[in-house]
């Protein structure tokens, strides 16, 4: 009884902080933004290709140094998609440095610029049409630049991952689809990182993040038939092998949405990989320096072998 009256003593006599404040929490890890990334050291294109009238319309061509014991040597090439919400806040320059990058592991690199949904012609079926376009015009102009087009891998960046996806699956378009071309560009593989596989099954999480009207523009109507030619997932299998890479930080597209289109790839027969980067959030996957970016270069590097 004694033992219990000075127990309840003490109780009584220690200080009220509660337990939460007695326990120094871990410290975050400080993620990088927009601002991070066009702070880094940018690669400057070789040369603008224009493809329409549309000043989004252009791709931007990077080339490595040639060679000079084997000049005539084909080049594997990545195919950039850059992200931004589908929304002209944010164009190609967002990947320039993964650019400069690309070309030191002696890649040429072919950067999409497309409409996006807040310009003029953008949106369904615009903007899908212009990613489209500018892929298939890297077959011209392969031969002038020793381009090895049995070596091109799709590297896309959120939204831009969603549109790599969706570009590798194009010779699985519904013949009915205003997007349908004959002979669409197959690509060696795919890298999505930060990207989204499915319009149909995250368009919630997706408006919340780049707004409401996001993807009503780029999949208009009512029934889920709208999804149909607009959501990669819709399109599978399309024989690309890919990898879906997340930051286990990442706020927009989080690790679940990978690993969602990766089973979704490999239940249909596909080749899949998932690929969790530590300490990552939305944009390290772009910036060259950082663990994840080295992760997307080794994905790249085995897709392209």
């Amino acid at each position: 009884m004694r033992t219990l009256l000075s127990l309840a003593a003490l109780l009584l006599a220690a200080p009220a902080v509660p337990l939460w404040a007695q326990v120094k929490p871990a410290e975050l890890p400080r993620l990088m933004n927009v601002r991070s990334v066009t702070s880094l050291p940018a690669a400057a294109p070789a040369e603008t290709i224009r493809y329409g009238e549309a000043p989004s319309q252009q791709v931007e061509l990077f080339l490595p140094k040639r060679d000079a014991q084997n000049p005539d040597t084909l080049r594997p090439v990545v195919v950039m998609i850059h992200g931004g919400c589908w929304q002209k806040r944010f164009g190609p320059e967002l990947l320039r440095p993964a650019a400069g990058a690309f070309l030191e592991n002696g890649y040429a690199v072919w950067s999409i610029g497309y409409r996006r949904i807040d310009e003029d012609g953008g949106g369904y079926p615009g903007t899908f049409a212009d990613v489209g376009q500018a892929l298939d015009l890297l077959r011209d102009h392969a031969q002038a630049h020793n381009l090895d087009l049995n070596r091109v891998i799709l590297y896309g960046h959120s939204a831009g991952g969603h549109l790599a996806l969706w570009a590798a699956g194009r010779h699985k378009l519904p013949a009915a689809s205003p997007l349908r071309t004959e002979a669409p560009f197959l690509p060696r593989g795919v890298v999505s990182v930060g990207g989204f596989g499915s319009l149909k099954d995250w368009e919630k999480e997706i408006r919340l993040v780049c707004g409401d009207e996001t993807v009503p523009l780029l999949a208009p109507g009512d029934s889920e038939s709208r999804f149909a030619d607009t959501s990669p997932d819709m399109l599978l299998p399309t024989g690309v092998p890919i990898v879906m890479l997340h930051g286990v930080f990442d706020p927009v597209a989080y690790p679940a949405m990978g690993l969602d289109h990766a089973r979704a790839a490999r239940t249909a027969g596909d080749r899949a990989d998932i690929q969790i980067a530590p300490v990552t959030g939305h944009f390290e996957p772009i910036a060259p320096g950082t663990p994840a970016f080295a992760q997307v270069v080794a994905a790249i590097a085995r897709l392209a072998r």
